[in-house]
């Protein structure tokens, strides 16, 4: 019995720390719009096993910081938006055409352009209120 509220105590002290420390993470988070932030749980969901968690270049696809940044491949939300719908099969991208939506499409590009600014850090961002 004793070794069972012990438990429990340790458990509920380690949710206290928990919550804690999520709280202080959250406020040091960069803050970003409301779209962007849902770029960044989009891109998370469908865009970083190839391209990089936290748009952090990898060797499996494209730099999406250089491509999404000024005098990049798809530099404006009209090319990057082809792109995504379309795919580019001869280099191994699928196409998110019905897996997408438009709205979707637009948010992650908000995301990507900031990262590619500089004005959005890596990790998780914080909405704005």
């Amino acid at each position: 019995m004793r070794s069972k509220r012990l438990f429990c105590a340790v458990l509920g002290l380690l949710a206290v720390l928990w919550q804690t420390a999520s709280g202080q993470d959250r406020e040091k988070a960069p803050k970003v719009t409301r779209v962007e932030y849902d770029g960044w749980r989009q891109y998370s969901v469908h865009c970083a096993r190839c391209h990089g968690q936290d748009v952090l270049p990898n060797p499996v696809a494209a730099n999406l910081l250089v491509s999404v940044a000024p005098g990049g491949r798809v530099n404006t939300l009209e090319r990057f938006n082809a792109v995504v719908t379309a795919g580019l099969a001869e280099r191994g991208m699928p196409s998110f055409k019905g897996v997408l939506t438009p709205e979707q499409i637009k948010a992650i590009h908000g995301y990507v352009a900031g990262r590619a600014a500089k004005r959005i850090p890596p990790g998780r961002p914080a909405p704005e209120s």
